[in-house]
């Protein structure tokens, strides 16, 4: 394949954060760029905790680590990229805030003033709240130069309403978890255990009553974002012990991760990639109901409810429904992945060597 001069790669994410979903991503993306053979330069703009997993990354890349906030850097990657690919996320939302937006934002139409293309390759959209902000991105999807492979239905029609430069996917997290032969061949629950990802949204009493209430004795409470889930968890185990309950610390490796989360008997989650994780494992789940969340799991079975709103009814309902009534996601979600994988390579191969 013909390499171009100025011939790499501007990888763009929330990346350096002890994220455990953001990281799933970033290897992920890392390793479809490996596939395609890609011999150039990537530029990756992260935070210094980054270096906690790059020795995950494919040796044969050669990746150039970037200040993530140093505009000077960059500027300067993304003048010497062929594309500026965002790898992974809702990377275009203003509900963590709006500072978040104009990042991301910036990064992208710097790119297409310089005439690259822009590849959003398992995004999301929202939530936007500014009305400035639903203009910004209807002006960068608008482009000629910006491609996408979106993670739900909703973001992707979205796109689609401004241009045919868009395909539909879902979330690649896990596609590294596969290729690594970390995923588990088959299930192995152990009967009582309940893994809990938590933000800061849903009462650690309403969780531990509606366990009960179920019949669920022991408790794994997972951070997925470094300390700011860090005091909920805390919470969670305090109070778990003092109610008489199990608690068993969470790895701190990714392969006792993925273990923890295959041998639960239940899943609770605030956090989308605990309901990817659930689904690609084929583990019984219930989210925190919100828009990225919800947007996802409807993609993939648009009556899917095992959702729960901020009451200890609602989540005992909705834990019942899924221990009860579990929800086969697990071979859609494969299938879609495959073929998101698939066609993310294809319009890599088609952009970087102008196919």
């Amino acid at each position: 394949m013909r390499q171009f001069s100025f011939g790499g790669l501007t990888l763009v994410g929330y990346y350096g954060y002890n994220n455990l979903g953001d990281d799933l991503l970033l290897l992920s993306s890392l390793s479809l760029i490996d596939e395609i053979g890609f011999e150039g330069p990537i530029y990756l703009p992260a935070s210094s905790q980054i270096e906690q997993i790059t020795h995950r990354f494919p040796s044969k890349l050669d990746i150039r680590l970037v200040s993530r906030f140093s505009i000077g850097e960059i500027t300067n990657s993304i003048r010497h990229s062929i594309v500026t690919i965002f790898g992974g996320g809702n990377l275009l939302q203003d509900q963590t805030s709006w500072r978040s937006f104009l990042y991301y934002y910036e990064i992208a139409r710097h790119t297409l003033n310089r005439g690259k293309p822009l590849l959003l390759l398992s995004q999301g959209f929202g939530p936007l709240n500014r009305q400035i902000n639903r203009k910004a991105l209807n002006k960068l999807l608008n482009n000629p130069l910006t491609f996408g492979v979106m993670r739900d239905l909703v973001s992707y029609k979205y796109f689609a309403s401004f241009s045919k430069r868009v395909i539909s996917g879902t979330d690649y997290g896990p596609y590294y978890l596969q290729k690594m032969g970390i995923i588990p061949e088959k299930r192995t629950t152990e009967s009582g255990l309940a893994v809990i990802v938590l933000k800061n949204g849903t009462s650690v009493d309403d969780v531990l009553n509606s366990l009960r209430l179920n019949n669920l004795t022991e408790v794994c409470a997972v951070g997925f974002h470094n300390h700011h889930d860090e005091e909920k968890r805390s919470e969670l185990e305090s109070k778990a012990r003092s109610n008489g309950f199990k608690v068993r610390k969470p790895p701190e490796d990714l392969e006792g991760m993925i273990r923890i989360f295959n041998n639960a008997e239940l899943i609770i989650t605030e956090r989308l990639h605990g309901a990817i994780l659930a689904i690609s494992l084929g583990v019984p789940f219930v989210w925190k109901k919100n828009t990225k969340l919800d947007r996802f799991v409807r993609s993939l079975n648009k009556d899917c409810e095992l959702s729960f709103e901020g009451s200890c009814e609602s989540l005992s309902l909705a834990i019942n429904s899924s221990l009860k009534e579990p929800v086969n996601l697990k071979d859609e979600y494969w299938s879609q992945l495959e073929k998101t994988a698939t066609e993310s390579k294809e319009v890599l191969i088609k952009l970087i060597y102008r196919r």
